[in-house]
């Protein structure tokens, strides 16, 4: 059997159209705390975050390039150190279509395949909890302990020492 040169090409540009996905798109995470602007990567609508990391996509509060709601907040709080800039809270998890008894995870510069950036930060490490209805994130100035990326299973209190948390949604 043999195929011709128009038919080998073909089915090389159907393979390529086929692994075309969100791993070919950079998803751009942003943070500005005088505006409160924030960025958060989150998973599509009633998947696993753990599951998604590689098709995770970025919601943001002014919308672009999808919005994260005000709804989504429960509470908010932002933190700026010499080290990094830092936001976190709680969340109403049906806001966005998480599961809630998803026991988290973590999005990172680290995706398995494409790539996740944070303008101005080398680093950013994000945590979503909404078993506990928790959020964190975290925007690293410099690579250092300060944004550990492998601490994923120990939420954000492990992995990004947060001990002050606003107050609980009711």
């Amino acid at each position: 059997m043999t195929i011709s040169l128009f038919s080998a090409l073909s089915l090389l540009a159907v393979l390529a159209l086929v692994r075309t996905t969100n791993a070919d798109t950079t998803n751009i995470v942003r943070i500005d705390v005088k505006s409160g602007l924030l960025c958060l990567i989150l998973p599509p609508p009633k998947r696993l975050i753990g599951d998604t990391e590689d098709i995770g996509q970025v919601h943001c509060t002014d919308g672009k390039p999808k919005l994260l709601p005000p709804t989504f907040f429960a509470s908010k709080k932002f933190l700026v150190t010499e080290e990094y800039v830092q936001a976190w809270g709680y969340m109403n998890h049906e806001a966005v279509g998480l599961i809630n008894t998803d026991g988290g995870g973590q999005y990172d510069i680290h995706r398995d395949s494409g790539t996740n950036v944070a303008p101005g930060y080398p680093v950013f490490v994000e945590l979503l909890e909404p078993d506990l209805r928790r959020w964190c994130i975290r925007f690293c100035r410099k690579l250092g302990p300060s944004c550990n990326m492998g601490k994923s299973t120990y939420g954000c209190n492990g992995a990004l020492n947060i001990t002050d948390w606003p107050i609980p949604p009711k």
